[in-house]
């Protein structure tokens, strides 16, 4: 198992690929939305990198925010992210204009999270959610060839 600093050098070089992915961070009980949001994003010709919370997830925030596509943060009532944690994953430098917080239950997220932008899934139908998520992330990815891919 490599340590915390050595993952987070794997991941920046990663971020700063020629593809960089969305990054999907999710309470584990919320893997369902977040495959879902995996699999629509990736039919709309975007890379995504899915992301459970474990105990580091808020150094891997930051880290993500340094890329150039967006991080979207699945919150609900299952997030077991604290107000310390999201002071640490949001602490000035990060960038925070990239940030998509989405809410799926109705929970409003901290007060720290208000520097992001938040939308709620919770009570759309599938396509209105999709049409959000799309546009939130600036619709579907566009081909150096000038055509997209998507629905």
């Amino acid at each position: 198992m490599i340590g915390i600093e050595a993952r987070k050098a794997l991941w920046t070089t990663f971020r700063h690929a020629v593809d960089v992915p969305i990054f999907v961070s999710h309470a584990v009980p919320d893997g369902p939305w977040a495959q879902w949001i995996a699999r629509e994003l990736r039919a709309a010709g975007h890379t995504v990198h899915v992301d459970p919370v474990d105990a580091d997830f808020a150094q891997r925030i930051p880290t993500a925010l340094s890329g150039s596509d967006p991080v979207i943060v699945l919150f609900s009532a299952e997030h077991p992210g604290t107000d310390a944690d999201w002071a640490r994953a949001l602490e000035p430098p990060t960038p925070t204009e990239r940030l998509i917080v989405l809410g799926l239950d109705g929970v409003i997220p901290p007060p720290r999270l208000c520097v992001a932008t938040f939308r709620t899934l919770h009570g759309l139908e599938e396509e209105d959610a999709l049409d959000l998520l799309l546009s939130l992330v600036g619709g579907p990815r566009t081909h150096p060839n000038g055509w997209t891919t998507g629905r």
